[in-house]
């Protein structure tokens, strides 16, 4: 009492209350240390658990799981990167081969198409013989797929070349996510998988600004020569430093079921633990359409889906025509007016995404005694949820009233900033909904968000015609908000519906 302060009565509310926090605690901490579970730095247990093998990607040294993330990433960005290369030069091509503007955008829309619908075979290999025999075979067809493209003398054989280069350019965007997954534990992966999802969709981007100049300097078929050259230097990286993440374990208890004896160097080579698995069923290429039976999978793709393609393929597929019609802009401009205010938006959106994202699901866990829930994480959503269709909204208007290029370069930053809220929080909750069929989301999500992206090139710009830009766009993005209804759903009945449904009876020990 010397110091002045008052002591708390110890038959106060606040009293009380604090005396049952620590008792809780207290027996939380006796519970785990009894039970062996290991605890992340707030003293939660860790999703899922890791085994005792420093071979388990868990229990990887922090820089070698970022130069892991990293590789996987940039597959990731290449993929878009190097099938959009071409969009600022749909012009020169059209002319080249003799097409409409609109004809020259399915180089685009057939790469997507077949990027989006083939790696839906990918889950059911992997998850047997490994991630990397994806990443690296699946790579050869890409470095052929665009050396075909820049060498076909025909409209016919450059789009025949470009689905198989769309194929070859599928994994890192298909099964991407599933790495991710394998190395970070629940606590990490709105900043971790943020940092895959800023790569994703940031490849487009980046293609836009290098496609330009490339075209105006050195013409069209350099749009195809370049990634031709990038994504074979890639690969060399690949088969030299990329290992396998792939690990089987009791997800219950943590222990691992992988070869005691198995050499580290083979972490490096093919996946030894599909010992014991079986070999590849049929049924095994139906998972991941088995997944859309779960709320917490059906309405976050969904969503996932129709935002992407709004949020920023509508961008791309559309950019050239109304760039260089309203604006008369050549090619180096038009790839600067789509890629730097998207990347840049984008960039900003993931500031307030992952961090933003772990740290609700923290808040969530520590005010419910260490007990935390995939859900926490949706509530980082609604930003994206208002900001990106705001952004659409403001492109298509600024773009049916000429306004200056400022005007829709904004709209398409804003729009890239929700997108990234929106993206980050939705591939993070469904990893933690079903972290061992992580492989299946993946490919899962890239196949809604490929499928819707594919159709805009079609019909957008004739909708715009018809109508306006500012009408044709307000409609995307209204259609875009309505589906955040299965989100808000998902906030208040998605914990009870996935205890309802339990988890699924495949790929439990991924």
């Amino acid at each position: 009492m010397g110091t002045g302060e008052l002591e708390p009565d110890p038959t106060s509310e606040i009293a009380v209350q604090n005396e049952k926090d620590i008792t809780v605690q207290e027996e939380r901490d006796g519970n785990d240390k009894a039970t062996g579970l290991k605890l992340d730095p707030h003293g939660f247990p860790l999703h899922p658990q890791p085994s005792s093998d420093p071979r388990d990607p868990l229990n990887w040294n922090k820089w070698f799981k970022l130069w892991v993330l990293f590789q996987v990433s940039l597959l990731s960005f290449l993929s878009p990167f190097t099938q959009a290369v071409i969009n600022a030069a749909y012009i020169p091509l059209s002319k080249a081969m003799h097409i409409t503007v609109q004809q020259a955008s399915y180089s685009l829309t057939v790469a997507i198409i077949t990027s989006g619908v083939v790696p839906l075979i990918w889950p059911a290999i992997s998850n047997v013989y490994g991630r990397r025999p994806i990443f690296i075979f699946v790579s050869i067809l890409g470095i052929i797929g665009h050396a075909a493209s820049g060498a076909a003398p025909k409209w016919g054989g450059i789009l025949t070349a470009r689905a198989f280069m769309g194929i070859g350019t599928s994994a890192g965007t298909g099964i991407g996510g599933a790495v991710v997954a394998d190395m970070y534990f629940m606590h990490q992966r709105g900043r971790y998988m943020g940092f895959y999802v800023f790569f994703l969709q940031n490849g487009a981007h980046i293609a836009a600004v290098v496609g330009g100049y490339a075209a105006k300097t050195f013409g069209w078929r350099a749009c195809f020569w370049i990634p031709t050259i990038i994504w074979g230097c890639n690969w060399v990286v690949n088969v030299f430093c990329l290992p396998e993440t792939l690990y089987h374990r009791n997800n219950a208890t943590g222990e691992s079921l992988q070869p005691q004896n198995e050499p580290w160097i083979k972490r490096f080579t093919f996946n030894s633990a599909a010992v014991g698995r079986g070999k590849l069923r049929l049924r095994d290429f139906t998972h991941v359409f088995e997944m859309l039976r779960y709320p917490s999978v059906f309405f976050p793709t969904l969503y996932y889906a129709i935002s992407f393609g709004v949020g920023t393929v509508l961008f791309a597929v559309t950019g050239a025509s109304a760039f260089s019609s309203i604006y008369h802009y050549d090619t180096s401009q038009i790839g600067l007016i789509i890629g730097l205010p998207t990347l840049i938006g984008s960039l900003l959106g993931e500031f307030c995404s992952g961090p933003v994202s772990d740290r609700i699901l923290y808040l969530y866990t520590k005010r419910h005694n260490g007990v935390s829930k995939p859900e926490a994480r949706l509530q980082a959503m609604w930003p994206g949820f208002i900001i990106m269709p705001a952004g659409v909204i403001i492109e298509g208007v600024c773009l049916q009233y000429h306004t200056h290029w400022m005007g829709p370069a904004m709209g398409m930053a804003l729009g890239l900033f929700g997108l990234q809220i929106v993206s980050t929080n939705i591939f993070a909750y469904v990893a933690d909904c079903y972290k061992p069929q992580s492989s299946e989301l993946s490919t899962l999500l890239n196949f809604g968000r490929q499928t819707f992206s594919f159709t805009l090139g079609f019909y957008m710009i004739p909708f715009a015609k018809e109508t306006t830009y500012g009408v044709a766009w307000s409609v995307m993005a209204l259609i875009n908000m309505s589906l955040f209804a299965g989100i808000i759903l998902l906030m208040f009945k998605g914990e009870k519906w996935r205890e309802r449904l339990g988890p699924p009876n495949f790929d439990r020990d991924l």
